[in-house]
C-alpha cells in the first residue's frame, strides 16, 4: 500500500523537476486537455475516406489544425512505444519502451523477456489471480503527471480498449486521494480493470458502468457494416481469401461464425458451447468495444465533473479497434471502413458532450496515432505491385543459419554483431541489420538508421520481427540475433506471418499518421510545417501552461 509520506515525496520531486524547466507561456488555459490515441491510424484515411465522414473527423477538419503527414519518429513501430510517446513527448530510447517486449541482461548476463507491462508484484483489482501489470518500465513522467503537478486536485484520467494502454497514459507520479484512473477493457473479464499500482479500489462510478451499462454492449453479437452503399466503393471488395480465417471474410460478421473457424484472434472454441471469456475475446475485437470505450469517457466526463473544478484536467482515450481489425482484415477493408466511420459517429457525440459539459472554448482535443501500416501483402502482389510474405519457415531458416554462424565463430565476441548482421542481410526479406555500433553511435543517418536509434536502449532488444511460435512463447534462443543487441528492417512490403498486415518498420507507410489539434488556443487550418507525435505531448503543456521535464524530447508546433 503507498503512503501519504511517499506521495507527497513523489509530488513534490516531480513539481521541483517540472519547475526546473524552460517555464511556458502563460495563457487562458483550458480546464480540459482531451489526448485520443488511435491505434494503427494511417495518415491516408482522413483523405482517403473525408467524403464519408460527417461527424466528428470531419468537425476536427473543419475545426480544428490538421498536420497531414506527421510522423512517428521511430521504429520498429509497434503499439506501446508509439502510444508511450504520445503520452510523454519522449522517444522510447528516452521514456524506455523500446518495444511490446524485449530481451533485458541481467547482471551477470542472464537474458530474460520483458512484457512491457506485466508486474508480478501488482495485481489486477477484483482478480488478484491474473498476471498483475503496471507501468514499472517507464522512466519518465507524462502529461497526466505535469496536469497533476502543477494542480494536485486535478484529475487524471485514462482509458482504453487495448490490453493495459491506459497505463501509459495514466501517469507514474501517483497520490493516495485517487485522483489518477487508469481503467482498461479486460479480454477475459468483459469489464474495465485497474491494477494495484493505480487503486486500492474501484470508485462508484466504474462499479456502476461495468455493472449496468458494459451488458448493453456485451448483448451484441453480430456486427454488421453501416458504411452507405454509395461509399463502399473506396475500399477493397467485401471478400477476400488473405483477409481473417480465409473463411468469414464479409459483413455479417457474427460471434458464431468467427469462433466456429478457429482461426485468427477470437477461434479456437466451439460457439455452441463457448463460455464468457470466448465471446469476451471475439468482442474485445469488435467495433462494439469502442462504444463501451467512449461510453465509460462520457461517464468519466460527468461523474468526476472534469474540466469544472478551476484547473485543467486530463482524460486520455486510447482506441485499440482500428489496430485489430487492420491486423486481420487490411487498412483498406470494408470492415476498416466501417470501423473509422463508426468512431466519427462516437467522437462526434463525445464532442457535442464536451461541448455542454465543459463548453466549447473550454477544452483542447488532440487525436494521432501510434503507428501506421501497410496494405497486405497479398492485395499488393494481386495490384501488380512488389511484395513479400515472410513465413515462419523463412524466420526459423535464417535463425538456423545465425545459429550455425555463432556456434563456428571464434574470433573476437565484439565482431560478432557485425558478422551477424552480414549473414542477416543475406536473406531477401532483410533490407538492413543495424549492429549496436551503428544503433548507439552519433555520426551521421539515414533516415532508417536515425528511427531505429530513436527507440535503441542497450540491454532492452526485441527479437522482433524475428518471430516464431517458439519466441512468441517466450522462448528464445541463445544465438538470436537479438542477444547481441543487432536489429532488423524487413524489405520494403515485406511482412511478417503472424497477421494478414504487420506494422514495425521505418517505411512511410509505417510512420505517417495525422495530427488533428482542436480547441482553445488553437488556429483552425492545414499545417504542412514539419510535426511529429513526439511534439503533441509537449505542445498541450503549452496550451495548458505547464511546465513539462528534460525528459521530454518534442518541441511545440505552431497552433497559430
Amino acid at each position: 500500500m503507498r503512503t501519504c509520506q511517499k506521495s507527497r515525496w513523489l509530488f513534490a520531486a516531480l513539481a521541483a523537476a517540472l519547475a526546473s524547466c524552460q517555464p511556458v507561456v502563460e495563457n487562458d488555459r483550458p480546464s480540459l486537455i482531451v489526448l485520443v490515441g488511435i491505434d494503427q491510424f494511417r495518415a491516408d484515411y482522413l483523405e482517403r475516406y473525408g467524403q464519408v465522414f460527417s461527424g466528428g473527423f470531419k468537425r476536427l477538419l473543419d475545426e480544428g489544425r490538421w498536420y497531414p503527414r506527421a510522423i512517428v519518429d521511430h521504429a520498429p513501430t509497434l503499439s506501446y512505444p508509439g502510444h508511450t510517446t504520445l503520452a510523454t513527448g519522449a522517444h522510447p530510447r528516452t521514456h524506455g519502451i523500446t518495444s511490446n517486449a524485449w530481451l533485458e541482461t541481467l547482471p551477470g548476463g542472464e537474458k530474460r523477456r520483458v512484457f512491457v507491462a506485466i508486474d508480478p508484484e501488482r495485481y489486477i483489482l477484483g482478480d488478484p489471480d491474473a498476471t498483475g501489470l503496471s507501468p514499472k518500465n517507464l522512466r519518465v513522467t507524462g502529461l497526466a503527471d505535469w496536469v497533476r503537478a502543477a494542480d494536485p486536485e486535478a484529475r487524471a484520467v485514462a482509458l482504453s480498449t487495448g490490453p493495459a494502454l491506459a497505463m501509459v497514459y495514466g501517469g507514474v507520479a501517483l497520490d493516495d486521494e485517487a485522483r489518477n484512473h487508469a481503467y482498461w477493457l479486460s479480454s477475459s473479464q468483459g469489464r474495465f480493470v485497474t491494477s494495484s499500482y493505480f487503486r486500492s479500489d474501484y470508485p462508484d462510478w466504474l462499479r456502476d458502468f461495468n455493472e449496468n451499462a458494459m451488458p448493453t454492449f456485451r448483448a451484441k453479437r453480430v456486427w454488421e457494416s453501416t458504411v452507405p452503399q454509395e461509399h463502399r466503393g473506396l475500399a477493397r471488395a467485401d471478400s477476400a481469401s488473405y483477409e481473417g480465417d480465409g473463411i468469414h471474410t464479409a459483413f455479417p460478421h457474427s460471434f458464431a461464425d468467427v469462433g466456429a473457424s478457429g482461426e485468427g484472434y477470437s477461434g479456437g472454441y466451439d460457439p455452441e458451447e463457448a463460455g464468457d471469456q470466448e465471446f469476451y475475446r471475439w468482442f474485445f475485437n469488435t467495433p462494439f468495444a469502442d462504444e463501451a470505450l467512449f461510453a465509460l469517457a462520457r461517464s468519466a466526463v460527468e461523474r468526476l465533473a472534469l474540466g469544472r473544478q478551476g484547473g485543467t484536467d486530463f482524460l486520455a482515450i486510447a482506441v485499440k479497434s482500428v489496430d485489430r481489425i487492420g491486423h486481420d482484415y487490411g487498412p483498406l477493408s470494408q470492415e476498416q471502413l466501417d470501423v473509422l466511420l463508426r468512431l466519427d459517429r462516437l467522437l462526434d457525440s463525445f464532442l457535442a458532450l464536451l461541448d455542454e459539459a465543459v463548453g466549447p472554448g473550454n477544452y483542447v482535443v488532440a487525436l494521432s496515432a501510434d503507428h501506421g501500416a501497410p496494405n497486405i501483402t497479398e492485395y499488393e502482389i494481386e495490384q501488380g505491385r512488389p511484395a513479400r510474405r515472410v513465413s515462419e519457415q523463412d524466420i526459423q531458416e535464417l535463425l538456423d543459419r545465425v545459429e550455425r554462424l555463432v556456434q563456428a565463430y571464434s574470433g573476437p565476441e565484439d565482431e560478432l554483431p557485425e558478422r551477424i548482421a552480414a549473414e542477416l542481410e543475406n536473406a531477401d526479406f532483410v533490407a538492413r541489420a543495424l549492429t549496436p555500433a551503428e544503433l548507439g553511435g552519433e555520426g551521421p543517418a539515414d533516415e532508417i538508421l536515425r528511427a531505429h536509434r530513436n527507440s535503441y536502449i542497450n540491454g532492452r532488444n526485441t527479437p522482433f520481427p524475428l518471430w516464431t511460435r517458439e519466441i512468441i512463447a517466450g522462448r528464445v534462443s541463445e544465438t538470436h540475433p537479438a542477444n547481441w543487441g543487432v536489429v532488423v528492417e524487413f524489405t520494403e512490403n515485406a511482412q511478417l506471418w503472424t497477421a494478414a498486415t504487420t506494422h514495425m518498420s521505418a517505411y512511410a507507410y509505417d510512420r505517417e499518421v495525422p495530427i488533428l489539434l482542436m480547441g482553445k488556443g488553437v488556429e483552425p487550418g492545414v499545417d504542412l510545417s514539419t510535426a511529429r507525435t513526439i511534439d503533441i505531448a509537449p505542445t498541450l503543456a503549452a496550451l495548458a501552461g505547464l511546465a513539462y521535464p528534460a525528459t521530454v524530447d518534442g518541441s511545440v508546433m505552431s497552433v497559430r
